[in-house]
């Protein structure tokens, strides 16, 4: 997805003579295309901080800057700047975090991307762009790159499944799947694990409705209100327990007189061993027949 992203910033790149490009010293084997800006690609070095600060005077001056680094260095390390220089200024500037979840799993805890959705949802005048496949992220884009306040668009190294649940906006949930049993609602690359639980339960004679949320702030409750229809649901989200999704969902469940709900999630606690994504996310519950399970136990509860 990080790869789908990049053609996209150097189609902007070569379009809007205003688009800055600026990494923190990340994004070797990716981002090289984007030297061909000349003085509008800024390696800012191991300083993100500075970086944010930085664009945040870029777009006070009239450029659309767009920052990149991995998620834990574009949030946890620079969450004063995004805060004080970007978002209570109301500056246009886009904050590309590359490797939601565990999608750095190998790396350990320093580099999972687990809390930064909860973060940054907190936060005033900040839009959550979170696409759960290459279609997704496409529309997403088309949607934003003009936006006049600040987007964080956390972006999986995984592409997601290949494919498309249609044209969207800003304040609406995708539909993936039509089912009158339970509903899944998700948000990133997981959707690929969500719609294997999905066909597990089908095989079974269980139907379920499986919904995407590309955009976590401002969270479309009112969107997501009408697809519940008060049946069962089973939030799914790579982050700790509390991320916008859940709270969203939650939010909704209780407007619709929702059954049930469980949160699916990566819990409270750092991963003490390392592994790929998918080891990781089973290590937490979130494989597709640990998903398939909790819908069952909402329809069958013990």
């Amino acid at each position: 997805m990080r790869n789908h992203l990049v053609g996209h910033l150097v189609a902007r790149g070569k379009a809007d003579e205003r688009f800055v490009f600026m990494t923190g010293d990340l994004g070797f084997g990716v981002v090289e295309p984007l030297e061909a800006l000349g003085p509008r690609f800024v390696n800012a070095g191991i300083a993100e901080a500075n970086m944010v600060s930085m664009a945040a005077s870029l777009a006070a001056s009239g450029l659309r800057p767009w920052c990149y680094s991995i998620v834990p260095f574009m949030t946890v390390r620079c969450i004063e700047q995004i805060r004080n220089d970007v978002c209570y200024e109301r500056r246009a500037v886009h904050l590309v975090g590359i490797g939601g979840g565990y999608s750095y799993g190998t790396l350990g805890p320093t580099h999972h991307a687990l809390e930064d959705a909860s973060m940054l949802a907190a936060i005033p005048h900040l839009t959550i762009a979170s696409p759960s496949t290459l279609a997704e992220l496409d529309v997403l884009f088309g949607l934003l790159v003009e936006h006049d306040e600040a987007v964080y668009w956390r972006i999986d190294r995984e592409d997601g499944p290949r494919v498309d649940g249609g044209g969207f906006g800003l304040g609406d949930v995708v539909r993936y799947r039509d089912g009158r049993d339970v509903v899944f609602v998700t948000s990133g690359s997981i959707l690929a694990n969500v719609l294997a639980a999905a066909d597990q339960l089908a095989a079974e004679g269980i139907h379920a409705t499986v919904l995407s949320v590309p955009c976590l702030a401002p969270f479309p409750v009112d969107s997501l209100v009408e697809h519940l229809d008060g049946r069962p649901v089973v939030s799914v989200f790579e982050g700790f327990e509390g991320n916008p999704l859940e709270v969203g969902v939650l939010s909704a469940a209780v407007r619709s007189r929702t059954a049930g709900v469980f949160t699916a999630n990566a819990g409270r606690s750092f991963a003490r061993s390392v592994g790929s994504t998918e080891h990781l996310r089973t290590r937490v519950g979130l494989d597709a027949t640990t998903l398939a399970r909790r819908a069952r136990d909402l329809l069958s509860p013990a």
